[in-house]
């Protein structure tokens, strides 16, 4: 590779890094932008790639705090990525949290329309019913979306086609929608762009009492266990829930989450997810580090997923086949996005690191698998779906999560001595 190019990799590494830690497209990198990479051969991509993985992120993030504040503005070309679609509107005649209906199926999946009394609104319930006739009642597992959470159409519906993963399990799968760049929180204030979020609430005291109607009404039961879910976003909003409700949640599995609300690259993530979609972080928990934001960082809390069977899983700054497929559009590769993806996928793999320090410290049992390959992208999130709902299922079914079970791929470990794990649209 030429020493024009390296230079320009080194630009590039150095912009994208960044750009992770603002959550948008900053003005320099809106320059790198304007390279072709048809032009390039696979070896100049993979210099490239290479220097951006060698990134110190940590490094970068303690940069940024260094200069007396840690907000930026985000205001370079193509730092604003609106919402697919406005929530929906705060109803203030809803006043009862119940399932009203099955308002259509596709195929194996059903959308249940439900209310909220605590967001006084209505909310659409992607679900697919255990399948399975003759094994008693089923336990449930909520599964989140990651950051634009679409209605009708979920990440785990079209891209992870759940339906087909846990086909033969005796499992009531639901997927609520429409949390737009939420975290699925409660907000301290209504925001103009993500609406009126009350979403911990919802899951934790009204949803299950809701999946009870709507089971009930097709003379389906469950067995009162329950596990949760997510990529990304959900990911992160899943483990803060295991470990919060333990009462409720037998069972968690986090594939490429970011389990911190309290260090930089957590905060920088969170805000850039929210104000690049047009929202007001402020509104979120208030000033960043306030009691909310504290509550909210699991890293600090491991010691309360003990009782839990916790499963999670992170890629690598390498790229694999799954990676430059999930990246080509047109025939051409989105070489931005891909970047963007191996730096997003750092940062987790970084906290992911940190996260199982935490629970080695305290003590609690859990699984992790590191992908050899894979960025932030959906191929990379399911390449250990089936490890971690291996691992988590014994907890749903009266049993206890037991060492060795699941199945890594090429390599892995269980338990609080931690792992080094398999291989597997970018997604958040």
């Amino acid at each position: 590779m030429s020493l024009g190019l390296r230079r320009f990799a080194a630009t590039t590494a150095g912009a994208l890094a960044v750009a992770l830690t603002l959550g948008s497209a900053t003005p320099a990198l809106a320059q790198t932008a304007s390279i072709d990479p048809s032009t390039l051969g696979l070896e100049d991509l993979e210099a490239i790639m290479e220097a951006a993985g060698s990134v110190p992120l940590g490094s970068a993030t303690g940069l940024i705090g260094s200069v007396g504040s840690a907000d930026f503005p985000l205001d370079g070309e193509g730092s604003y990525n609106p919402l697919p679609k406005k929530p929906r509107p705060v109803q203030e005649n809803i006043t009862e949290s119940e399932f009203l209906k099955v308002e259509r199926t596709s195929g194996e999946y059903e959308y249940w329309l439900v209310t909220s009394a605590a967001m006084k609104r209505e909310v659409i319930l992607e679900v697919v019913p255990s399948r399975v006739t003759d094994d008693g009642p089923a336990p449930v597992l909520y599964m989140l979306d990651g950051v634009d959470a679409p209605e009708y159409n979920s990440g785990w519906n079209h891209q992870a086609k759940i339906h087909d993963r846990v086909r033969g399990d005796n499992v009531h799968v639901v997927m609520p929608t429409g949390a737009y760049a939420s975290y699925y929180a409660d907000w301290n204030e209504n925001d103009s762009a993500t609406g009126y979020n009350r979403w911990e609430t919802f899951l934790t005291q009204e949803l299950p009492g809701i999946v009870e109607q709507g089971l009930a009404a097709k003379d389906l039961e469950t067995n009162g266990k329950a596990a949760i879910g997510g990529i990304s976003m959900g990911g992160q909003a899943a483990m803060h829930l295991a470990a919060t409700y333990p009462e409720i949640y037998q069972g968690v599995m986090s594939f490429s989450g970011y389990y911190s609300t309290m260090d930089q690259l957590g905060y920088q993530t969170i805000r850039g997810t929210i104000e690049t979609r047009g929202g007001d972080v402020g509104n979120l928990w208030g000033p960043h580090g306030s009691a909310d934001w504290k509550r909210h960082d699991t890293v600090s809390h491991a010691e309360d997923l003990k009782d839990t069977a916790v499963y999670f899983s992170a890629g690598n700054n390498l790229a694999g086949e799954a990676d430059y497929a999930n990246y080509m559009k047109n025939g051409q590769l989105d070489f931005m996005s891909m970047i963007l993806g191996q730096l997003l996928e750092i940062g987790v793999l970084e906290g992911s690191k940190d996260f199982e320090k935490a629970l080695d410290r305290a003590g609690v049992e859990h699984r992790v698998d590191y992908a050899e390959t894979g960025f932030h992208n959906w191929p990379n999130f399911l390449k250990n779906f089936g490890a971690g709902w291996d691992y988590i299922k014994p907890a749903l079914y009266g049993g206890v999560v037991e060492r060795g079970t699941g199945n890594p791929g090429t390599s892995g470990s269980t338990g609080s001595a931690g792992s080094s794990g398999s291989s597997g649209s970018t997604g958040s």
